[in-house]
């Protein structure tokens, strides 16, 4: 019996470039090579080419839902080679396309210069055409508009789409650019999935936007649900594309910036590491507009105050929150900010296309967490529970293993019906939980064709995703044992050193 196909195949983080990736091939001492792809990665093509195979529909259009290239730590040449092999391994079979030949890509941070040239490249297509537009564009439409409508439409990847078509059998492919939401809605007009990688929840990533708001001039008391798409992005681009999305292909500062995602995700560190930026923004903030660090601000709280706590708030927070909050998928503070982005920017873009939020039955997919969970969730302005899905991630960037992190993939249908596709959790007690499908575990799950048939897909091709699942477990396993070689490698270092600084001393 033919299974119900998906119109969308949805992945996210995958990090192509990064030593830190299951996806990327790495000898015994841990030295990668981006060009070559790893067991875990050929173990994934072969399984889901299998899958998609058994579901007997048309190629499905795949979803790249940000940080698929880590060009926030790794130099250009690293993400290209990685991006090309990862079309060669999973997005044809062959020389037979496995996918659609359009690709929809939403940049996430560490891919987010992505949009930047995207952004270039529009601002280019207007001159071509006698057009000088005020300033870049600051995002894409939500949904695919018409072509009188004047809002910017998808925007090529000429970069991505180069790579992928010099593939066999993919002449015809072209990877599109949506930023930094991408809508689907149905024939209907009543039922809508956004798409989003995920960093805009974060306030580590639109820290630009705190700081305006709690700036001199600006009421305390602004209404946070008045922020825009294009206010966050406005507001906080530069920074997530200069701090987290550039710096691979910057030489030594390239490589510090490992260093420094390593101190953010550690809170003791990044306390101090916020104390000396605090500082540095104080001053030259004293130098170039004469507000002296002691000037109050309002109510007693002076221009020092504002920023430490500012930054605290934020990139402090940032190091205890989310991928970092290892007995819990999201803390109540991440589920508040998901509420604030949905009830906000969100919501003010659906209300722009000119839809009713309350009336859609709307559900919402991202990544960024690391941490692949669904759920439903009560969002003000939505009657109905909004369905939560969360994509994962795939890599292992500390010597920590925990059940809640992993990675998934998302099963969308021409209805809109999302299923999960569990592929791995970080392995406890030595074993990885089998490749699994699931729902966002309401309402929704009785009447979704898309979650029984990939369940029964993954039934039909088991064999293929057990020996991915053994892949992913050894790929993991051995990636932690090398990180934690190397945390008492420099342990063992600092400690000797210490230890020859207290005996010159006494001497």
């Amino acid at each position: 019996m033919a299974l119900n196909a998906p119109r969308y195949v949805c992945l996210s983080d995958l990090h192509l470039g990064a030593a830190y990736s299951t996806l990327t091939y790495a000898d015994a001492q841990g030295r990668p090579d981006p060009g070559r792809p790893s067991d875990t990665q050929i173990a994934f093509g072969s399984a889901l080419r299998q899958l998609l195979s058994a579901m007997e529909g048309p190629p499905p259009t795949l979803i790249l839902l940000g940080d698929v290239l880590d060009m926030g730590l790794s130099p250009m040449g690293d993400v290209a080679a990685a991006f090309r092999c990862f079309v060669e391994t999973v997005m044809q079979d062959g020389g037979r396309p496995v996918f659609a030949p359009r690709v929809l890509y939403v940049p996430g941070n560490h891919d987010h210069h992505l949009w930047r040239i995207a952004q270039d490249q529009q601002y280019q297509d207007a001159l071509q055409q006698g057009r000088i537009e005020d300033d870049l564009i600051k995002h894409t439409a939500l949904f695919e508009p018409a072509d009188d409508e004047p809002e910017a439409a998808r925007i090529g990847s000429a970069m991505l789409t180069r790579l992928a078509a010099s593939c066999p059998g993919l002449a015809d492919a072209r990877v599109d650019i949506a930023y930094p939401n991408l809508g689907l809605l149905d024939a209907s007009r009543r039922r809508c999935v956004v798409l989003h990688h995920g960093h805009y929840i974060d306030p580590m990533y639109r820290v630009m936007t705190m700081l305006n708001a709690q700036a001199p001039g600006r009421s305390a008391g602004r209404n946070p649900r008045a922020v825009t798409v294009s206010d966050l992005e406005g507001q906080n681009g530069a920074w997530v594309d200069f701090m987290w999305s550039d710096l691979g292909s910057s030489g030594l500062t390239g490589a510090g910036a490992g260093k420094l995602y390593e101190v953010m995700r550690d809170a003791a560190a990044s306390h101090d590491f916020s104390q000396r930026l605090a500082a540095l923004l104080v001053t030259k903030l004293d130098q170039n507009f004469g507000m002296s660090g002691s000037m109050d601000v309002f109510q007693g709280i002076t221009v020092s105050q504002l920023v430490l706590g500012t930054l605290d708030a934020t990139l402090g927070r940032g190091a205890e929150s989310q991928r970092d909050g290892y007995s819990e998928v999201m803390s109540a503070d991440d589920v508040a900010d998901l509420r604030w982005y949905l009830s906000g920017p969100v919501k003010l873009q659906l209300e722009q296309a000119g839809l009713k939020p309350s009336e859609l039955d709307f559900s919402f997919v991202f990544g960024h967490s690391h941490k692949p969970f669904e759920d439903e969730l009560p969002v003000a302005g939505f009657d109905r529970p909004v369905g939560i899905f969360n994509t994962g991630g795939w890599v292992m960037d500390q010597p920590t293993m925990t059940s809640t992190q992993g990675a998934s993939a998302m099963f969308i249908d021409d209805a809109l019906n999302i299923a999960s596709l569990r592929l791995f959790n970080d392995p406890v007690n030595g074993r990885v939980p089998p490749v699994h499908a699931r729902g966002g575990g309401g309402f929704r799950d009785r009447d979704n064709p898309m979650l029984a048939a990939l369940a029964a897909g993954i039934e039909r091709t088991a064999p293929a995703w057990e020996a991915f699942s053994r892949n992913a477990q050894q790929a993991t396993e051995s990636r932690a044992t090398l990180l934690l070689d190397e945390f008492f490698t420099a342990s063992v270092a600092v400690m000797a050193a210490g230890a020859r600084t207290m005996a010159k001393a006494k001497a």
